[in-house]
């Protein structure tokens, strides 16, 4: 009797909190949940009310426009030898855009995010604009203060959402969404009403990586109340798409700390500068994130020779499962195809070289390029097979081994608690070189480095920020590695 008074008084609880909820809005979340739209439900994509779990492929959109003022999306011209677009009319740049998102389909990845058509141009004034190249001679900037200018830029990019819908790809659209220009996010606003019923745009990425391209220093309140503001112009005017920023990695605790992001998802951007270092970063991710998160970008470069395609191919393998392991809920790769930007380190992570030409399956248009071995990666992955545990590895907390100077201490809370997980992080005596280190389940950190270190900054994710100064000369000699302690360091629990 008692079992059946339980289940009737649960029964009645469910009631009414369904009743209690308006009813259009439970049914306008119900409907997204199990329409084409991308959710996230129990921290983890869903998509048709089953798992969804995106793999990504980073894809550069620009923009063409012919003499009358007619734009349209276009292959990035960077995809192509001397810079120049292979197809300079609106037709036959659908067509290759077509056939690009085909082969990339055919590749095993189920979303792109797109990059750069979406980054709309801000003026010192805050004017906003975007670029299109006419006939690969000369580019013309477009303002968006004129109506029919803007009605142009949402034709190109409704043109570009069909493409990837035909290909049967989601999208997710990275927006130059910057902090105290308004008109940006007035632009924003614009697109997010533009697009609300487009079900294969998955999510808008603002603001990329502002650990690079924040200027202005912030505290992690003013970040919060940043991103609540989007939010808010989000959920105001839509529903059905989902918010996320892309983070370059731990370093952006100090201020864009990802637990305070009033975002969807967190998007990370870890790259190979230090032996492991992505997989040791989806540690950190996985073990103190505590909002959904995925692998935003991550790739090492191949040209097959300086480094080989088998290299790049067993780096995808390998980060693949570890970012699953580690508890992400998707993965993206940098990028389509290879570039010359005159770096090694973002020339050849391409999963196409500028090699030869390739044919789509549907064979619709012949593609410059031909496909690494790590393509292939991407097209074997299954994304559900069973997971293992995120370990940690032997240099998680010295990535590069390094043993010629120490800054060593402790990291406590107001309560004397010790912190574990918390970054400390130092430079150089000009800023220009810097390492970081992660604390330990006894609040213990040691930052080892290859020169002196003369200023650091120490915090944890939903803590406060504490920097000081350091005397390399003042260092003791232990172990015949010249070591400053710079004791403990208290940092306060945010209160919002």
């Amino acid at each position: 009797m008692k079992k059946n008074s339980l289940i009737f008084l649960l029964f009645c609880s469910a009631g009414f909190l369904l009743l209690s909820k308006p009813f259009g809005a439970y049914h306008e979340l119900e409907a997204i949940h199990n329409s084409e739209y991308v959710s996230i439900i129990n921290n983890q994509f869903s998509l048709k009310g089953k798992p969804f779990y995106p793999v990504v492929l980073n894809y550069i959109v620009s923009m063409q426009a012919d003499e009358s003022g007619n734009v349209w999306a276009s292959s990035f011209n960077g995809y192509t030898p001397n810079n120049k677009y292979r197809y300079i009319t609106k037709d036959s740049s659908l067509m290759q855009l077509k056939a690009e998102m085909d082969l990339i389909k055919e590749k095993g990845f189920n979303t792109i995010r797109i990059v750069r058509i979406g980054e709309e141009q801000v003026s010192e004034r805050g004017n906003l604009s975007f670029m299109a190249t006419v006939n690969n001679n000369h580019d013309v900037l477009f303002s968006l203060s004129e109506s029919q200018n803007y009605d142009n830029y949402f034709n190109a990019l409704n043109e570009l959402f069909k493409i990837a819908d035909t290909a049967g790809l989601k999208v997710i659209l990275l927006v130059n969404v910057l902090p105290d220009i308004r008109r940006t996010e007035d632009h924003f606003l614009r697109l997010v009403i533009q697009f609300k019923n487009v079900n294969t745009l998955m999510a808008y990425d603002l603001f990329n990586e502002p650990l690079y391209f924040d200027k202005k220093e912030r505290s992690k309140k003013e970040v919060s109340e940043i991103t609540k503001t989007w939010k808010r112009i989000l959920r105001t005017n839509s529903q059905s798409q989902l918010l996320t920023i892309g983070l370059e990695g731990i370093r952006e605790v100090f201020e864009w700390d990802p637990n305070i992001l009033d975002v969807d998802f967190v998007s990370l951007h870890p790259y190979e500068y230090e032996p492991e270092q992505v997989a040791n970063e989806l540690y950190w991710y996985g073990k103190y994130i505590t909002k959904p998160w995925m692998l935003g970008e991550t790739a090492i470069s191949a040209d097959n020779d300086s480094v080989s395609y088998e290299s790049q191919a067993l780096f995808a393998t390998k980060t693949l499962k570890r970012t699953r392991d580690c508890g992400a809920i998707g993965y993206s790769w940098w990028q389509y195809k290879d570039v010359d930007w005159h770096l090694f380190h973002a020339n050849y992570m391409g999963i196409l070289n500028w090699l030869g030409e390739t044919n789509t399956q549907k064979q619709n248009i012949v593609l410059n390029g031909t496909v690494k071995p790590v393509a292939d990666v991407f097209k074997n992955y299954i994304p559900f097979a069973k997971k293992d545990s995120c370990n940690c590895l032997p240099n998680y907390y010295n990535y590069s081994s390094n043993k010629k100077f120490r800054l060593k201490g402790f990291m406590y809370d107001k309560n004397n608690e010790p912190i574990e997980g918390g970054v400390v992080l130092a430079w150089n005596q000009w800023w220009s070189h810097s390492y970081h280190t992660i604390t330990k389940k006894d609040g213990s950190f040691e930052l080892y480095s290859s020169y002196p270190f003369y200023h650091w900054m120490a915090s944890s994710t939903m803590h406060s920020v504490v920097r000081g100064e350091i005397k390399p000369e003042t260092a003791n000699i232990i172990g015949q590695i010249p070591t400053v302690n710079i004791g403990k360091l208290k940092i306060k629990a945010l209160s919002f």
